[in-house]
């Protein structure tokens, strides 16, 4: 070869992976740094308060160690028990009739919906043996064709005014267009799979 070798046409595909690979990586570099940044920011944050708080306790005085106050010493697991805690002392709910019949109707339905889903019984069809024509037309309801036609026919009336049909003999011939494809070459359908498996 005369030439780079890395550069020949065949590996291009190779080095469009590579690229996408480093963007990739330091765009989540750059994610990583934010996070650092996020929690060194909520860490300073916490020393500020831990600060203000036993310079408050030297400042003042506090005669027994019932203040309140928490020492520098403490963990953050230590404050926030404390937190949690006083929080849970603040908060007084009252239950009402109309709340315990809300709960009781839910707790019925979730009991309802669990039997049912257990006593079901799941049935999985085979891809393959679902047309690609079908696929669309599966999810919608099964009205009657005449009664279709005229609401279709007086919908599209009201939205193209005189050029109803015409816009819906194009609908058409295209619609034929793609079911005399789907007859001859009989496509497969496409999987559909979460990413996260």
């Amino acid at each position: 070869m005369a030439g780079d070798w890395t550069q020949d046409p065949r590996f291009n595909h190779f080095w469009m992976n590579y690229r996408h690979g480093q963007s990739w990586y330091t765009k989540h570099q750059i994610s990583l740094f934010r996070s650092k940044v996020v929690s060194t920011g909520y860490e300073n944050s916490f020393l500020y308060w831990l600060l203000e708080q036993s310079q408050k306790n030297s400042k003042f005085g506090a005669q027994d160690g019932s203040s309140g106050s928490i020492e520098p010493s403490t963990s953050l697991t230590e404050v926030r028990k404390k937190e949690r805690k006083a929080k849970d002392q603040e908060i007084e709910m009252e239950i009402t009739e109309e709340m315990l019949e809300f709960l009781k109707t839910s707790m019925k339905h979730k009991k309802q919906r669990d039997h049912i889903n257990v006593t079901q019984e799941v049935t999985y069809i085979n891809v393959d043996e679902i047309p690609v024509e079908h696929s669309a037309s599966d999810s919608q309801d099964h009205v009657s064709t005449c009664n279709l036609n005229e609401t279709h026919y007086k919908d599209y009336v009201e939205i193209y005014g005189a050029n109803a049909p015409r816009i819906q003999a194009m609908e058409t011939a295209i619609q034929l267009n793609f079911r005399r494809n789907c007859d001859r070459k009989q496509p497969k359908l496409w999987p559909n799979m979460p990413l996260q498996l």
